[in-house]
């Protein structure tokens, strides 16, 4: 039995697929781990993140559900503030779940979140500079319906400048569009996104919204269905009206990224996490913690309108080591281990030359083949996968299709999968650019600047440390190979 915090501490840390340079839960286990309340305000990034005053066993409202608080001024260090959201005596609501920050047409920094067991969206503000005391307000921003037109769950807000007025979007699955002069009272503007063109499965609920200006008169919903994970639309946004233009998703069956959240910094970056969701195997030890955050990414609008992502310019601070390999030519079928090792590395490469057969890289490698965990771009297919079948010497491994419920059934798919696939098209002659970052049980994988795939793997062998690259049936060139050590940047 755990007797204090320190052991609790030695424990957590001596766990082998904790991550070292992700920012993890820092108190035990966080289910769910939801990043919320992120904001730039005063030199400092903040973030939210959901977890339990009591153990997690489920998402039931008694298990006082808060926002913890991290700030960091780096993106890689974090410090602990007093919790962003707390249950206190008095309170409508027995805990919290989703929401988001803004600031009030006086620059005031607010929270919307949504009231868990008073069934309703509520709000908060800041009372001093560094945003460690927040005072709720005891009107609702939100009530259920009793006609049902629109779902009361996870909402968004932000303040207009141009139209005057403060809008709500309420999440769920009949996600509606709010506004209002002061914040008090809400008007009711319909249907969020168009019920006759909504661009996702029928099924799929709208939830963790972030609403935000994307440049060039574009804006971004980033969003969730549960049984998906993270999506988003791309559109334009006028006259208490949001138009959808496009559909993208951030996450695919098998995958780990999920409830998103943003901000926008003082370089004008529109910067998102999400939770990593986990799948730690039973047969595992239990080291008395849960909850990972993803890398920071960057979002931003390109040329052709489509949307670019890439991991956060800070990232490179926590390179220590680094190594280099010579370009590469690759006989049909060759496979070549490279210099590069370790299971909490970066790692940046090219590959050209492939225009019929898979070509790839396989990461957590065992010298014998053993485990491995293989990142593979289809140029046919036009698809990036990651297979997790042999990540673990247990396996093959399989992982439930669905994020949350994980028995949730995804047409189309069988309940449990070995690889997670996502759309990459390339340019006729262009090469693929990858940026991998391993990190002991989390593997986020870059590719050209357009897709982004996040899964948890387990190596359980201490020899997985290889890191290999792979050609199909056609000589195929790997140059500008470059990999870092990573530093520990979470030290609690």
């Amino acid at each position: 039995m755990i007797q204090n915090t320190r052991e609790l501490r030695a424990l957590m840390q001596s766990d082998p697929h904790r991550p070292i340079y992700h920012f993890v839960s820092p108190e035990g286990i966080a289910m769910p781990f939801d990043p919320n309340g992120g904001i730039f305000w005063k030199g400092k990034y903040h973030l939210g993140f959901i977890y339990q005053k009591r153990p997690a066993k489920s998402f039931s409202p008694d298990q006082g559900h808060v926002w913890g608080h991290a700030v960091s001024t780096d993106l890689l260090h974090w410090t602990l503030y007093p919790d962003m959201l707390d249950v206190r005596a008095g309170d409508k609501e027995q805990g919290m779940f989703s929401g988001g920050a803004f600031l009030s047409k006086e620059g005031i920094p607010h929270l919307i979140y949504y009231g868990l067991g008073a069934n309703a969206n509520r709000l908060a503000y800041a009372t001093d500079d560094d945003l460690k005391v927040w005072k709720k307000i005891s009107t609702p921003a939100l009530t259920e319906d009793p006609a049902e037109k629109y779902s009361v769950f996870d909402p968004d807000a932000w303040f207009d400048e141009k139209s005057g007025y403060y809008y709500q979007i309420s999440g769920g699955m009949n996600p509606a569009l709010f506004k209002s002069k002061e914040m008090r009272t809400w008007i009711y503007l319909g249907d969020l996104i168009d019920k006759n063109n909504t661009m996702r499965n029928a099924d799929e609920d709208l939830s963790c919204p972030d609403f935000f200006p994307l440049g060039n008169g574009k804006y971004m919903l980033l969003f969730i269905s549960h049984h998906w994970g993270a999506q988003y639309y791309l559109g334009t946004f006028g006259n208490d009206h949001f138009a959808a233009e496009q559909h993208g998703r951030m996450n695919w069956p098998g995958g780990s990224f999920f409830a998103p959240e943003q901000l926008q910094d003082d370089k004008g970056r529109n910067i998102i996490w999400g939770w990593v969701f986990e799948h730690k195997p039973p047969h595992l030890p239990d080291y008395g913690w849960s909850g990972i955050m993803s890398l920071p990414r960057v979002v931003a609008l390109g040329e052709d309108g489509k949307l670019r992502i890439h991991p956060a310019d800070e990232l490179k601070a926590a390179r220590v080591k680094e190594t280099r390999d010579e370009d590469i030519e690759l006989a049909p079928g060759a496979e070549r281990t490279l210099k590069a090792q370790g299971k909490s590395i970066e790692l940046t490469l090219e590959i050209s030359g492939a225009e019929n057969y898979p070509v790839g890289v396989k990461v957590f490698a065992s010298p014998d083949g053993r485990e491995e965990t293989t990142i593979t771009f289809d140029p046919l297919e036009k698809k990036l996968a990651i297979n997790f079948s042999k990540s673990s010497v247990r396996g093959p491994v399989t992982l439930p299709a669905a994020v949350y419920p994980p028995d949730a059934v995804i047409a189309g798919y069988p309940p449990r999968v070995s690889e997670q696939r996502a759309p990459l098209e390339l340019g006729k002659g262009e090469p693929l650019k990858l940026d991998i970052f391993l990190d002991r049980s989390v593997l986020e994988v870059f590719a050209n600047g357009i897709q982004c795939l996040t899964q948890v793997v387990y190596p359980e062998l201490t020899s997985s440390t290889a890191v290999k690259v792979f050609g199909g049936q056609e000589r195929v060139t790997v140059k500008n190979i470059q990999s870092w050590t990573m530093a520990q940047t979470n030290a609690y």
